[in-house]
């Protein structure tokens, strides 16, 4: 009932105050905190040093050669440094990641931005984004992780909103069996994501109809494969041999999803300063329901629990505790994340 309550109001009454400066529609929510930007995929290269060899360029010394590149490309992938792949969502850019990048302390040059133009064109990542279909994302996405794992082994990607739809749709990908493992793709971080199921979920394929609700670009968690069908959320990652952790914000109310699917390490983000969005949609304050979702879904790109989650977890996968989580009733100033303990 509160869900198709707050589609009605979406649809049916305009936004009357103007988003923040800044903000773009999209993305469900109009997040876009800066101007689109695209990251061009830039790897480093340690092209190979090779001495002469005394056999010239007979059989031994081809077999010394390629011997060497592949030496060489071994100590390459062995380096262990992270390379971190930025999805962003509908009508964003990989400059909304800014802030949780430099709570990180990450360096731009080690991070690599998804480009929806690879799917469909578009002036920009942003522009591309409002129309890619999250399956096609989903499979251009594989290839660009495909291409890094050439030359990286501790590949880390990092998704928000529609983009975790997009993450997720991919590793279910592997999981099923579709698409093989990737060598080096070790772990994921799907921050507030559009994967709800359900009523939810439904209105989530439609989002683009308005700004206030986020659009998943298609995405349904339920995939059937040989007349066989499951839900792609549980135990999502582990055939593919990728660790996933989902990290929400219930104040954000539309924006993410609210099932807890097996063996999918979910947390909930509790205390960013504000209160639930049901709040002011309670008092039929659209306007301030509106404003807290944007607030409480952008909360998760810019908080200090979450980037120490996601330190924890490139450091060693599965050593990031989230203590305090939130589970059935729960206070709506927050307080939860203010027991958590990041190991």
């Amino acid at each position: 009932m509160l869900v198709a309550t707050l589609a009605v109001l979406s649809l049916a009454i305009p936004l009357s105050t103007p988003a923040p400066a800044g903000l773009v529609p999209g993305d469900g929510v109009g997040l876009s905190p800066t101007t689109p930007a695209v990251s061009p995929v830039d790897l480093p290269r340690n092209p190979a040093h090779r001495r002469p060899h005394p056999y010239g360029f007979g059989l031994v010394g081809t077999l010394t050669v390629l011997g060497g590149a592949v030496v060489e490309r071994r100590r390459r992938r062995r380096s262990g440094e992270p390379i971190y792949v930025l999805v962003h969502g509908d009508g964003g850019s990989r400059r909304d990641f800014d802030p949780l990048l430099e709570r990180l302390g990450v360096d731009p040059s080690d991070t690599v931005a998804f480009d929806y133009r690879s799917v469909v064109q578009g002036e920009s990542s942003t522009e591309a984004s409002r129309t890619a279909v999250t399956g096609a994302a989903a499979r251009e996405l594989d290839r660009l992780i495909r291409e890094l794992a050439e030359t990286h082994d501790n590949i880390y990607s990092i998704h928000h909103s529609r983009g975790g739809a997009v993450g997720v749709s991919m590793i279910a990908s592997i999981d099923d069996g579709t698409r093989p493992p990737i060598d080096g793709y070790r772990g994921a971080a799907l921050l507030d994501p559009a994967i709800a199921s359900g009523s939810l979920g439904g209105l989530q394929r439609f989002g683009r109809v308005s700004t206030h609700i986020p659009d998943n670009g298609g995405f349904d968690p339920i995939r059937c494969v040989d007349g066989e069908c499951r839900d792609v959320r549980a135990h999502l990652g582990e055939a593919a041999g990728v660790e996933v952790i989902a990290i929400r914000n219930p104040d954000a109310v539309v924006t993410n999803f609210t099932a807890s699917p097996d063996h999918l390490r979910v947390y909930d983000l509790v205390d960013d300063g504000g209160r639930s969005a049901l709040w002011p949609a309670a008092w039929g304050w659209l306007p301030g329901f509106v404003g807290r979702v944007r607030s409480a879904h952008a909360s998760v790109l810019d908080h200090w629990v979450v980037a120490d989650c996601i330190k924890a977890e490139v450091r060693e996968l599965e050593s990031c505790v989230w203590k305090g989580n939130s589970t059935g009733l729960r206070r709506v100033w927050g307080s939860g994340n203010s027991k958590n303990a990041i190991r």
